[in-house]
């Protein structure tokens, strides 16, 4: 039998031929690439996920803040803002105070708006304002007052001074009303009250407690502006200020990515309990209605604070009785509404106080 070199077989070296080699580089790019095609389309998902939640927790978020500022709106411990005086020793707001009817210390009106104008201003303290966006006053009361005394403990004795619950008295940092069931008096809490020359009551501070006061003037902020790298729902608010020692309007910047704020009005105008009329802030102005509002509507606008190079966004929204196009289409954008029934308002309005 003859015997065969296994070295001498054919074909036993061989390799690839170019047809396979070739062959077996198309799969290989094609398997790649389908993992790649999946891997980005995943990474897509998950950030359009993400600013989708992004989105709608700045708009739910800013939401909720008006909302819970709306709800304690006008609220002046049982009197009406006519009834509160300015103290003789009360220190004026240090540095620019909103004008007119949005003054900080002028409770005569506890809920007020206007309109930034095309320089970005609005009542005096607001210039850093996106134009075209409302802005939102509110003035009203803590229901946290300071007592003379525990109103639970029938043996104690007033001493005519605001030491209850916290027996360091009234802070000097903070702003109060001091008010009875007639009258209230707006004072600086580094102002001894005993030294305050105002009666109420017939006696001085007879039944009155003190309620801190808290004023908020919303507004959508300027992303141009230092600080900002996007459109932010922001606030003015009146607070102490080291520098001057004294109280002064100061901003915070609350809420980023809401770059349109649009509020409606809701009118009692014969004070029968029921909503007479609606209206934007130009129909409340030339009525003089503001007294009369007992709801409000407020549309914000919040986009994603990433540009999306790969998106446009052409959708048209509807705040209320404003139509927006947006005028950077690369921004996703979601639409927010918050209906508030403003219950203070709606007392007074009745008579129930």
């Amino acid at each position: 039998m003859r015997s065969v070199n296994a070295y001498s077989r054919p074909n036993s070296n061989r390799g690839l031929s170019l047809v396979e080699f070739m062959v077996a580089m198309l799969l290989g790019t094609v398997l790649i690439g389908g993992a790649v095609s999946i891997y980005l389309a995943s990474q897509r998902s998950y950030v359009e996920a993400e600013r989708s939640m992004v989105m709608g927790d700045n708009g739910r978020f800013a939401s909720m803040l008006l909302t819970e500022s709306l709800r304690h709106a006008g609220f002046v411990a049982g009197i009406r803002g006519n009834d509160v005086d300015d103290d003789v020793a009360l220190d004026p707001v240090s540095g620019t105070d909103c004008g007119g009817a949005a003054a900080a210390y002028d409770l005569r009106t506890t809920i007020f708006a206007a309109t930034v104008d095309a320089s970005g201003n609005a009542i005096t303290c607001i210039t850093d304002g996106v134009p075209g966006t409302d802005v939102l006053v509110l003035k009203s009361l803590l229901p946290f007052p300071v007592y003379d005394v525990d109103p639970n403990d029938p043996s104690a004795v007033p001493n005519g001074r605001f030491n209850f619950p916290d027996p360091t008295g009234l802070q000097p940092d903070t702003t109060y009303v001091v008010a009875n069931s007639q009258r209230g008096l707006l004072i600086d809490g580094a102002e001894p009250v005993a030294a305050q020359p105002n009666v109420l009551d017939g006696q001085p501070w007879a039944r009155a407690l003190a309620w801190p006061y808290q004023y908020q003037v919303f507004y959508i902020g300027d992303p141009n502006e230092p600080g900002r790298s996007a459109p932010t729902l922001s606030r003015k608010v009146l607070s102490f200020d080291t520098s001057s020692s004294s109280m002064a309007i100061q901003t915070e910047d609350l809420v980023e990515g809401i770059e349109h704020m649009r509020l409606r009005f809701g009118m009692d105008t014969n004070g029968d309990g029921e909503i007479d009329r609606y209206g934007n802030i130009t129909d409340v102005t030339a009525q003089a209605d503001w007294a009369s509002i007992t709801s409000i509507e407020a549309f914000l606008l919040a986009r994603s604070l990433d540009e999306d190079f790969t998106y446009t966004d052409e959708k048209t929204y509807q705040l209320g009785d404003l139509t927006v196009d947006p005028n950077e289409p690369q921004f996703p954008r979601r639409l927010v509404r918050a209906g508030i029934s403003l219950r203070n308002p709606q007392i007074f309005l009745s008579g129930g106080y």
